[in-house]
Parts: structure tokens; C-alpha cells; sequence
């Protein structure tokens, strides 16, 4: 297993994201992050948790390691797309 993720599996599962978090949801996440940026990076445990199970149930097989260092870009890239941020 790869430590590290390629740019295709990243978009992947930004689009996987896109399509699998509820709209409200990802709404309350886009709003959160645009008032306070460090946000990501305190919910390792709420939020993460939550992407983070969502990618394995999707299929994505990473390690825990790559899951912990992927979770917060992928979920930060999620949000500005889904709403233009």
C-alpha cells in the first residue's frame, strides 16, 4: 500500500465526496470553513472521522496514514468546488 495518493485518486475522491456528503452538510462544512480555516484541522475526530469512513466505504483502500494526511485537502478542495469558493 502507497503512502502517498495520485492526482487521478484525488479527484476521484473529491468527486466521490461531491456526490456522497449530503448538500446540507457539505453546505454547513463549505460555511465553517469560510469563517474560521483552521477548522479542518480541529475536527480530526468530528468531521475527519466521518470523511474519512466515507472514503473506505467508497472504496478508497489507503492506509491510515494517507487517510490522516489526505482527509483536510480533500475535504478543503470538496468544498471550494461544490460551492466556488
Amino acid at each position: 500500500m502507497s503512502a502517498r495518493i495520485s492526482d487521478e485518486e484525488r479527484e476521484q475522491a473529491i468527486q466521490y465526496l461531491i456526490e456522497n456528503i449530503p448538500e446540507g452538510a457539505l453546505m454547513r462544512i463549505f460555511e465553517d470553513i469560510y469563517k474560521d480555516p483552521d477548522l479542518l484541522m480541529l475536527q480530526h475526530f468530528g468531521i475527519g472521522m466521518q470523511v474519512r469512513n466515507l472514503l473506505r466505504a467508497g472504496g478508497f483502500a489507503w492506509s491510515d496514514t494517507v487517510l490522516d494526511r489526505e482527509w483536510e485537502p480533500i475535504t478543503l478542495e470538496t468544498a471550494r468546488r461544490a460551492y466556488k469558493f
